[in-house]
Order: C-alpha cells, then sequence, then structure tokens
C-alpha cells in the first residue's frame, strides 16, 4: 500500500523502526479526521514524483475529472469488405489499425490504454454500431464492451480501402493492356468509422467517419504490411499516418471531460475496495460520489441506470491498481454493493 506505512501512527499501531510495516492496519472510522495529513502526504508524494499542478481543462474548466487517466480498451477494427486488401496484402489491416491506435493512446500519456486487437465488437458490420436486441429490436449499444473492464471501449470498421479502379490492377492481359496504354489509376482510399462505447452501459458515445486518399505507389504484387515503415512512406500511408492521429485525438477530446467512473470491487461496512490506483493519477486523500446501478429484472441485458446516492467516500490507501476508501454509512444502509461505481465528476 502506498499509504500504510504513513497511516500506521494515525491509528495508534505500535511498532518499531526496525519492524517492517503491516500494510493493512488502517482503522477506517478514524479516516475522516485526517484530511490534512493525508493532503500533506499526497503533496509530498506529487513533489517527489514531478507530477504537474493540476491545470483545468479548456473544455470544461469547472471539472476535475480531466486530472485522472481513465482505462480505454482498443478492441478490433474490422474490415468490412475483406477482398480490397488482397491489393499490397492488406488482409491485417483492422488488426494492425487497432494496434496503431493503441499505441498512439500510449504515447500520450493521457489515459491507461488496454489492447485487444482480437476482440470483435459487432456481429454485423454493415449495420455496426447497430445491433439486433431482444424481441428483434434495434439498439445503439454492446454487451460485449460491458465485459472488458475499462470505462470505455475504442473500435471500429473500416468501410473502404479500395483502389479507385481495381480492373487496372489485375493481372490478365486485358488488365495489364489497359494499365500500359492508360495508365494505371492508383488512387486509393481509406474510410473508417471510429466508435467509442462506454465500457460500463455499453451504449454509443462516439461515431465519427475519417476518410482520406492517397497513392498506392507499389506493384500488384507488392504485399505491404499495413502500418510497417514501408507503408508509412508511401503517400497512401502518409495520409493513413495523418488520420490515425486524427482519430486518437478525437479519442481523448471526447473522453478527457468524461467522469471518471471506476467499479466497486467490494463493500464491507463502511469500507470499499475500487478499481482504481496510482497509474490513474489518484492519491490518498481523495474523495468520490457513489452511483448505485440498477438493472432490470425483465431483460438483464439492457443497459443499466446510474443514480446518484449523495454520499461521498474517502480514499485513504492506493496500490497500483486498487484503493481502500472508507464512508460515512454502512453499505447495507444505502444497497450500495460490488458492482456499482465511484464517480468524481
Amino acid at each position: 500500500m502506498l499509504s500504510a506505512a504513513f497511516l500506521m501512527p494515525l491509528a495508534g499501531v505500535a511498532h518499531d523502526h526496525e519492524q517492517k510495516p503491516t500494510t493493512n492496519l488502517v482503522i477506517t472510522r478514524q479516516v475522516g479526521g485526517y484530511q490534512a495529513p493525508l493532503d500533506r502526504l499526497s503533496a509530498q508524494i506529487r513533489k517527489e514524483q514531478g507530477r504537474k499542478a493540476f491545470q483545468p481543462s479548456k473544455q470544461c474548466p469547472k471539472r476535475v475529472a480531466p486530472n485522472y487517466r481513465k482505462k480505454v480498451v482498443v478492441a478490433g477494427f474490422e474490415l468490412e469488405s475483406a477482398h480490397q486488401g488482397d491489393l499490397g496484402g492488406l488482409y491485417r489491416a483492422g488488426e494492425q489499425l487497432s494496434r496503431l491506435v493503441y499505441q498512439r493512446l500510449r504515447e500520450t500519456g493521457r489515459v491507461i490504454p488496454l489492447a485487444a486487437p482480437d476482440r470483435q465488437m459487432f456481429a454485423s458490420l454493415a449495420m455496426a454500431p447497430t445491433a439486433h436486441a431482444a424481441g428483434n429490436r434495434l439498439a445503439r449499444y454492446s454487451p460485449v464492451s460491458r465485459e472488458m473492464g475499462a470505462q470505455f471501449v475504442v473500435s471500429g470498421v473500416i468501410r473502404d480501402i479500395e483502389v479507385s479502379d481495381r480492373s487496372s490492377w489485375g493481372s490478365s492481359y486485358a488488365s495489364r493492356l489497359k494499365g500500359a496504354l492508360f495508365g494505371k489509376d492508383s488512387n486509393r482510399s481509406l474510410v473508417v468509422d471510429l466508435i467509442v462505447h462506454d465500457g460500463y452501459t455499453g451504449r454509443v458515445l462516439v461515431e465519427e467517419r475519417f476518410s482520406g486518399s492517397g497513392r498506392w505507389g507499389f506493384d500488384a504484387r507488392d504485399r505491404v504490411a499495413f502500418g510497417s515503415d514501408r507503408f508509412f512512406a508511401s503517400d497512401f500511408g502518409a495520409m493513413a499516418d495523418k488520420l490515425i492521429d486524427g482519430m486518437v485525438e478525437k479519442v481523448i477530446r471526447d473522453i478527457e471531460c468524461q467522469p471518471l467512473m471506476v467499479k466497486i470491487l467490494d463493500v464491507d461496512g463502511k469500507d470499499l475496495v475500487l478499481d482504481v490506483g496510482t497509474n490513474s493519477g489518484m492519491l490518498p486523500g481523495e474523495h468520490m460520489e457513489l452511483v448505485r446501478a440498477e438493472h432490470s429484472l425483465g431483460d438483464p441485458g439492457r443497459p443499466p441506470e446510474l443514480w446518484e446516492t449523495d454520499v461521498s467516500l474517502h480514499i485513504h490507501s492506493l496500490s497500483l491498481d486498487r484503493a481502500q476508501a472508507w464512508m460515512p454509512q454502512y453499505g447495507s444502509a444505502i444497497n450500495v454493493r460490488a458492482g456499482d461505481y465511484a464517480v468524481v465528476y
């Protein structure tokens, strides 16, 4: 625990300097009275780690949530028309695009990215992100995104990666003759639908199309991996490079002002364990609001409704990916349990 050694004397636990402190000796009913020492500890940690002072976001200056890194899964980007990947050997363009988006999100340092390029989000690529629900209803949410353990899930569909005139790129005599007489139309398009789901409710938060075109300057028999150095050195690759940067910027910009929401993993009386840690930027002394998730008994697959409780919890210790917190009321009294959420706006 990051703060256990600091908090032990506050709990009145005797120990000597030679004995290593135990990691879980905080008496949580006393935590609420130690905000000032916790604030000093947080300030010390920020100084030691060289953390920059919080600067309000220009998009949402009154919110604190942009100060924290949120978990983002980058799932699969699927190629809607697989035959379009034949030319140049771009069969795995979707998987490679997913890996590139993940890498660039990681490089920003502004989110906690998780890679899942093999996870496919949509049963029907033509309909995506619309999906069939119970009773032949259509819905814009994804049950798959709710199983990934992150607040946001990024995925997409490559709608088009075709050359303008496929007939001039064939291996037949007629195609070669046409190319020799009239030249090949080497222009190639890239059209990607970027989709961001809320990882807890499954609802679509962002849907935007990114498109561009560039000259495909390779021979018909060449095999060029999407995202390779050779690929990016081409005119088409340079266009794709800018397109990917635009997608990453869109994701960062649109989730920056979203509240930080984390799952409650365990509730024991007034004590809670949260699915958040120091890698998010969270430190001891922070406060979060409790939110209940209400699921439909008639349709358990539907997104849960989220309800505020007007109860704040108090984080007193963290590890890399977990936090321990205390609240002033018993979980049973306000019907808060594992699977509900803690939020910072």
